[in-house]
């Protein structure tokens, strides 16, 4: 029996192909987009890390400012950490760094990782060759070793076994080889080179933290003993980041933080709406089919068959149209989770080596699943009201009937198509809006960020371990580049605006007591004196850095006009004492020279804060250095000048290594990837639920006219003109229409609040957003009903009386 209907159902598919590719159509592309970012719940969320006891192993550091994610600590609170925590039976840092290494071939730049020998324990890794790291290589001094990586050994070292010893030059030091690790590890990110970490005490690099619950402890435990240990660290550094209150996360939090997730559940959120919608569209469609068949199952009534298996017969379809949609749904989270992959490896990202975004078998069977679910729900409604239909008349009535019940549940469905329609256009609406925003406000100063090419140096450390060596190779190597008839402007700075912080600091203005709200939040940069010419920046009053700002002379500093508000609202900032780490040991206090226009030193997502530039000369023990990296505006087309660039650098010093080489434009466009990922998904789905709607305005409505063809024809032809035509066709409208946008409207209206997000630049309650949506909405109902308006003007009453 269940055979035969399953046949049955086949056939009348395949007689009606344009009802079978759009229903199956609007399932697949629904189905498809849910499954999609189904499967990066899948990778972030629900895949456990490929580590040993993954479910105890822990991240510990800053708490950021949103709660979101979890922060590095420095080398010496990690010294201090070590060993110390009781609920952990085991921990480690590590850090990712650049490493340039000479094998023979030149110095080319790595990937690379620092870590502790107990990394190598908690993450379970055995190297593929040789040996792994050990208590003796985390000494400070211990003899330089390194570990490579399988794809490095078989394509730089051709797969040599006797590679295990060789010396090779590592960021200008000899460093033996000792392990190869196998291709299939990555953590925590994709590296080629891991060397040990060696931290001191006293040193200031950031580095990360992770450890491993001892068996019967709890994460609120470890929390708990770290809040003791906490507090007794907090006066030991002389930065901003020391003073941050710590924490441990699970270690997934470290690769995917609670932000991430909350927008990727809310994508999801927004694809169940949208497959839901495809779901309504085709419930309607099934009604009107039903319809049509109502003969057919009134007489299979009549011949004995029972509720059940009439509600077969019309569910047979719906499961015949699941596997269709399904088959088309497979290719759209493959090509999916493609872009995904391209989008941040195009803004130089990449993920953690454990992530693979693709159809895991978990991902099959919730696809498999789902397709089943929403075809069933798709078919239910036109299913239940065939077997629960009055069969006489049915049978009285033949296929030509007014549709009764049917035709209010589909008006119905419409309503609810509407109502879907403008709470996901809200959401497009609103990440539409603030990346215009974002992509409206000019890089700095107005200046083309496309010339600007920018660079970071890897300096041997041990050849570069004072801050003034450091210091002498910059300012020789931007002297070279200005000296270029191809430049027209080159600075060293350890900050890109728009696009890479130096740091945040703590400010406040000399002689005046702690604010009530604290002290001010700033972002600090060190450049040199032709930061503002390379940017296009400009200077407001004062002067900029010069040779007057030398390493023994008086301290100086240049702030943005949001600083000087911030500090001297309405008073001449220059010449003014401004405080570094107020109320610290190590506060420093330097003179302003000059006031700049407001300048964000840190990504276009981050929100904006004060701003504020020391001297390169004047920055010795002030940040760590090996964050400065160069920056040249260039005549012509600024990516063309890279390998003039490395050739420079490597005329002052061959073993410097020239890495992650971006135009200044291309890293704004990479801080602005993940806004523009959640615009383009939530355009998307914005548009699909617009297109959705307008087909299912237009079934109903053609199928309202269809039916009411002779009420038609009567009525012109006892003299109703156009104009009444016209009138009862668009008062069925204007009901669901008003009713649809009334719900919507107050829908998306907490929706819009869930979506609001500073960083993101999103508001809530935009109404630059629900207008422009409400009148697209009308705009598309009205142009639905255009055709089905068209044919109920052209009912001749002739044709229309003999319809029955």
């Amino acid at each position: 029996m269940i055979v035969r209907e399953f046949r049955g159902a086949w056939r009348r598919l395949l007689a009606r192909p344009g009802y079978t590719c759009l229903s199956t159509g609007m399932l697949g592309v629904g189905l498809g987009v849910l499954l999609f970012l189904f499967s990066l719940i899948d990778t972030l969320v629900l895949q456990p890390l490929p580590f040993p006891h993954a479910d105890r192993l822990l991240a510990i550091g800053e708490v950021h400012d949103n709660g979101s994610g979890i922060g590095d600590i420095e080398s010496s609170q990690y010294l201090d950490l070590h060993g110390r925590l009781q609920g952990l039976d085991e921990d480690g840092a590590y850090a990712s760094v650049g490493l340039g290494m000479d094998h023979g071939n030149g110095t080319s730049f790595y990937s690379g990782t620092l870590w502790t020998s107990s990394m190598m324990d908690l993450l379970g890794v055995k190297p593929l060759l040789g040996r792994g790291f050990g208590t003796a290589d985390d000494v400070p001094d211990a003899a330089p070793v390194v570990l490579i990586g399988e794809t490095l050994w078989r394509h730089g070292f051709d797969a040599d076994p006797a590679v295990i010893g060789r010396a090779v030059r590592v960021n200008g030091e000899w460093a033996t080889v000792v392990g190869v690790l196998p291709a299939a590890f990555g953590f925590p990110g994709v590296s080629q080179l891991w060397m040990p970490l060696q931290p001191r005490a006293g040193q200031h690099d950031s580095v990360y933290m992770a450890g491993r619950l001892k068996p019967g402890v709890s994460l609120v435990q470890a929390r708990s003993q770290l809040g003791a240990l906490d507090g007794q660290l907090r006066q030991r550094s002389k930065s901003w980041q020391m003073q941050q209150a710590l924490t441990a996360k699970p270690l997934a939090v470290s690769f995917a933080p609670e932000d991430m997730l909350r927008w990727v559940w809310l994508m999801f959120a927004a694809a169940a709406l949208v497959l839901l919608l495809a779901c309504v569209n085709v419930a309607n469609l099934q009604l009107v089919q039903t319809l049509s068949r109502r003969r057919e199952l009134a007489l299979r009534s009549a011949l004995g068959s029972s509720r059940g298996r009439l509600m077969l017969a019309v569910l047979a379809e719906s499961l015949m149209l699941g596997m269709m949609s399904l088959a088309l749904a497979l290719p759209i989270v493959h090509w999916g989770n493609r872009w995904i992959i391209s989008a941040y490896m195009t803004a130089d990202r990449q993920a953690p080596g454990f992530q693979h975004f693709g159809i895991s078998g978990g991902v099959l069977m919730f696809a498999v699943a789902v397709a089943f679910l929403t075809t069933a729900l798709a078919g239910l409604i036109p299913a239940w009201r065939a077997s629960h239909a009055d069969m006489q008349d049915a049978l009285r009535e033949g296929s030509k009937g007014s549709g009764g019940a049917f035709a209010r549940i589909a008006k119905s469905l419409v309503v609810m198509e509407i109502v879907l329609t403008v709470v996901l256009l809200v959401g497009a609406g609103t990440f539409v809006r603030s990346l215009n925003q974002l992509l409206a406000v000019p890089a700095a100063g107005g200046g083309d960020a496309s010339h600007v090419l920018t660079a970071e140096v890897a300096l041997p450390p041990k050849a570069y371990a004072k801050d003034e060596q450091r210091i002498r190779f910059f300012n020789t190597l931007a002297e070279r580049l200005r000296a270029d008839p191809q430049v027209l402007d080159a600075t060293a700075a350890n900050t890109v605006p728009g696009a890479r912080l130096g740091s945040h600091e703590m400010i406040g203005a000399k002689g005046r007591s702690r604010p009530s709200g604290g002290w001010t939040e700033a972002q600090m940069g060190i450049v040199d004196g032709h930061f503002l010419d390379t940017y296009g920046v400009r200077l407001l009053s004062g002067r900029f850095f010069d040779t007057r700002d030398r390493a023994d002379s008086q301290p100086v500093a240049v702030i943005d006009h949001k600083t000087a508000v911030a500090l001297w609202p309405g008073q001449e900032a220059v010449g003014q004492s401004l405080v570094l780490y107020p109320e610290q040991p190590w506060a420093t206090t330097v003179t302003v020279v000059g006031v700049i226009e407001p300048l964000q030193l840190d990504t276009q997502m981050e929100r904006s804060v004060p701003g504020f530039l020391v001297p390169l000369q004047q920055s010795q023990g002030m940040s760590p250095l090996a964050a400065v990296g160069l920056a040249v505006r260039t005549r012509a087309d600024a990516h063309a000048y890279g390998p003039r660039l490395t050739a420079l650098v490597h005329s002052v010093d061959a073993q410097a290594a020239v890495h992650y080489v971006h135009s200044q434009s291309h890293l704004m466009a990479s801080g602005r990837i993940g806004l523009l990922v959640l615009t383009q998904v939530f355009s998307a789905l914005g548009l699909i639920a617009l297109l959705l709607a307008a087909a299912g305005l237009y079934g109903v409505l053609a199928f309202s006219v269809a039916q009411r063809t002779r009420e038609f024809g009567i009525r012109r032809a006892i003299g109703a003109g156009n104009a009444a035509i016209v009138r009862e066709v668009a008062r069925q409208l204007l009901w669901q229409l008003g009713l649809g946008l009334g719900i919507g409207l107050l829908l998306a209206w907490p929706w819009s609040g869930l979506l609001a997000d500073p960083n993101l630049h999103t508001q809530a309650h935009d109404m630059r957003v629900f207008v422009p949506v409400l009148l697209v909405v009308v705009l598309v109902a009205m142009s639905a009903s255009l055709v089905p308006m068209i044919r109920a003007l052209r009912v001749a009453p002739a044709i229309a009386l003999r319809y029955d």
